[in-house]
């Protein structure tokens, strides 16, 4: 019998970073980035601190910010899971480099992993250390998303290895461009997020009914901010903020259509499964009511959360269609007719 541990391996480690993203968002989302001021401890330790006294000098210690156990304890949950991803994918490579004369493993793609874990690890410090700056974070949680991504293509290329299947794949580019959508947006939405801008625009179908905004895109999207002031809470002034919620709001209106769109090709053409569609769709008018709901009760901590284990989910299932209505390499067409 074949031995199958890496897929395993590879399987729980897609769990596993599905839980540091979430993990990564819950620290953003109840303020508790800079929980712990410092990289890789907390307060020079390993563990938060909790004696009362303890926090009190801290605290003085560390005027600009708010010390909290609580918080500190939630950033460093973050960065013990996220450790223990990164020995994971250590892991993963070794094994990779061990199988590498072995026809079809994917072994290139498991080492670039561990490249990636170490760049996230990076981002991870400079998001503490340069005081949650805006383009950091966004970045951080950009690189969680593309370690997540290309762990479920290794999964995928695993189970096809272990099935016997080294037959070359390509994924349809009509896919891609939903995926690369659902990017974008999920990246928009750390943007939203990084930058305070959720409680932006009180209007569900325009910004401030009864008000008039102008926009300011420029400073909403200025990715050369200065570096050096503490991030928390934001710093832009409400029209760069609006400016940012809004745009949010149109890039998810584009890709709700052109998801819409595309599954139905796909299900016309019987290219994909009726639950996959299901599954997709359903979370789709989930995250869509939970989006309205973040602004029509400003954005309350649960309900942020919840909009951002949607996304998280959706990424998945978007990935899931893209590689179930993949074609082989050398297919090619004839009239609308694939053959081999």
């Amino acid at each position: 019998m074949v031995n199958q541990f890496p897929l395993k391996l590879v399987t729980f480690t897609c769990i596993l970073v599905v839980a540091v993203i979430w993990m990564g968002g819950f620290t953003r989302i109840t303020d508790s980035g800079l929980g712990c001021p410092d990289w890789p401890g907390c307060f020079g330790e390993m563990v938060m601190p909790t004696d009362a006294g303890r926090l009190a000098y801290l605290q003085e210690r560390y005027p600009d910010i708010h010390v909290a156990a609580h918080k500190g304890w939630i950033e460093m949950i973050h960065r013990y899971i996220a450790t223990f991803l990164g020995f994971l994918i250590l892991i993963v490579a070794a094994i990779g480099v061990q199988r590498r004369s072995l026809p079809g493993y994917p072994t290139l793609l498991s080492v670039m992993l561990l490249g990636l874990v170490s760049l996230q690890g990076a981002f991870g410090m400079w998001t503490v250390t340069l005081k949650l700056l805006p383009k950091i974070v966004t970045a951080h949680l950009l690189g969680g998303l593309i370690i997540f991504s290309v762990l479920l293509f290794l999964r995928n290329r695993l189970q096809r290895f272990f099935d016997g299947d080294l037959a070359q794949r390509k994924m349809r580019p009509v896919v891609l461009v939903g995926v690369a959508l659902l990017f974008i947006q999920i990246v928009l939405g750390g943007w939203v997020s990084s930058n305070y801008a959720g409680w932006a625009c009180p209007g569900v179908w325009s910004c401030a009914p009864g008000a008039e905004i102008q926009y300011d895109f420029r400073e909403g999207f200025d990715i050369f901010m200065a570096v050096g002031p503490n991030y928390e809470g934001g710093s832009l002034h409400l029209e760069a903020r609006a400016a940012i919620q809004m745009v949010h709001r149109v890039a998810a209106l584009i890709l709700v259509l052109y998801w819409v769109w595309m599954l139905l090709q796909l299900a016309r053409d019987s290219l994909v499964r009726r639950g996959q569609v299901i599954h997709f769709t359903g979370l789709l008018v989930v995250q869509v009511l939970f989006g309205f709901a973040n602004v029509v009760y400003a954005v309350p901590d649960s309900l942020a959360f919840i909009h951002h284990v949607l996304a998280v989910l959706l990424l998945y299932s978007a990935w899931s269609i893209a590689f179930s209505t993949s074609s082989l390499v050398n297919e090619v067409v004839y009239g609308g007719i694939e053959r081999k």
